[in-house]
C-alpha cells in the first residue's frame, strides 16, 4: 500500500499550550490533505502515474477540493474546538468567517494572475537575454494594479515556485481550481458534504486513476459533464448563488 507524509509548517506547542491552529492553518491542513489522499487512495498499473503523479494544471484540485470542509459550518462545529473548554466553535463566530472569505479575493486572484503571467514570460521566449527583473516589474504593476517602490529590489527572489517544479506552470493553481470548485458545488453541494455516495464517486473517479488517465475523462466521469468556471466564479463572489 502507498505511504504518504506530510511536512507541514505549523506552530510549535510552548510550555504553557499545545500546538494551536488558526483557520488559515486548518485550511492549510485540508489543502495537504488533499494531496495524501491523492496519494494513498490512487490505484495505478504503473508508479508514474500513481496519486499526484496528473497533469500539472490538475494536480492541486483533489488539496483544493478539500480546503472546502474547512469552510463548511456544519463541519468546522464538529473540530474546531477550544482547547480548554472542548465548546465547539460558536456558529456566530463560522457566520463571520465564512462572510468574510472574500474579502480581498479581487487582489488576491490578481495576485494569482500576474504570478501565472509572469512564469510564462520568462519561460515561453526564445530570447536568451530575457530581463527577468524587469518583466516582474512591469507585469506586476499592469496586472496586481500596485505601483512598483522606488527601492532597487528583486521580488522574484520570493517567489520559490519557479525552483520548485512549478515552472511554466504556475497557472495551474487557477486552473485547477476552476475544477475544484465545479466539483464542489456541482456534487457534494447539491448531494451533501458527508454523502457517502458522492465521497466513493469522487474516490473512484477522481482519486482512485491518479494520472493513468486524462484528467478530463476524470472529471468529466465525476460531473457528468465537462467542466465549466461558473461555480469557481461564484466562489469567488463575481455571481451570485
Amino acid at each position: 500500500f502507498p505511504v504518504a507524509a506530510m511536512v507541514a509548517n505549523f506552530p510549535k506547542p510552548t510550555a504553557s499550550k499545545p500546538a494551536l491552529l488558526k483557520h488559515s492553518d486548518a485550511v492549510t491542513l485540508l489543502h495537504e490533505l488533499g494531496h495524501v489522499l491523492h496519494s494513498i487512495c490512487s490505484t495505478t498499473k504503473w508508479a508514474r502515474f500513481h496519486g499526484t503523479a496528473t497533469e500539472g494544471d490538475f494536480v492541486e484540485s483533489p488539496s483544493q477540493m478539500l480546503e472546502n470542509w474547512g469552510w463548511e459550518p456544519s463541519e468546522l462545529q464538529k473540530f474546531a474546538v477550544h482547547y480548554k473548554t472542548g465548546k465547539p466553535i460558536p456558529a456566530e463566530l463560522v457566520k463571520r468567517l465564512v462572510a468574510a472569505k472574500n474579502e480581498g479575493a479581487g487582489l488576491f486572484n490578481l495576485r494569482q494572475v500576474f504570478f501565472g503571467m509572469f512564469d510564462m514570460s520568462i519561460h515561453h521566449t526564445e530570447d536568451p537575454n530575457v530581463d527577468v527583473k524587469k518583466n516582474f516589474l512591469k507585469l506586476r504593476q499592469e496586472i496586481s494594479r500596485f505601483e512598483n517602490d522606488s527601492n532597487d529590489t528583486w521580488g522574484t527572489s520570493t517567489f520559490g515556485h519557479m525552483m520548485g517544479g512549478y515552472d511554466a506552470g504556475y497557472y495551474g493553481y487557477m486552473w485547477s481550481l476552476v475544477f475544484s470548485a465545479d466539483m464542489f458545488e456541482s456534487r457534494f453541494i447539491k448531494e451533501g458534504v458527508e454523502n457517502t455516495t458522492t465521497g466513493m464517486d469522487y474516490r473512484r473517479e477522481i482519486l482512485l486513476p491518479g494520472g493513468s488517465r486524462d484528467a478530463m475523462i476524470s472529471l468529466e466521469h465525476f460531473l457528468g459533464r465537462k467542466p465549466n468556471n461558473k461555480a469557481f466564479l461564484r466562489s469567488i463572489g463575481l455571481e451570485s448563488r
